[in-house]
């Protein structure tokens, strides 16, 4: 599973839905690597991500 570092980078680095799709692509394939809708609320709770971004990332999960 990666690192929360790592995948709060890569969420960072996502500057349009298809990137964003790719990587939630990725992380299904690691065993054991929560669904990224769910991790990103996670990272959301643990103010890891700022509401800002956790917003615009569920948004484009949600309309994908």
């Amino acid at each position: 599973m990666p690192a929360e570092e790592t995948l709060i980078n890569a969420l960072r680095g996502c500057s349009n839905q298809r990137e964003l799709k790719d990587l939630e692509q990725r992380l299904a394939t690691v065993e054991g690597a929560p669904p990224l809708f769910d991790w990103i609320c996670d990272l959301l709770v643990k103010r890891r991500l700022s509401s800002i971004l956790a917003a615009k990332l569920l948004r484009q999960l949600h309309h994908s």
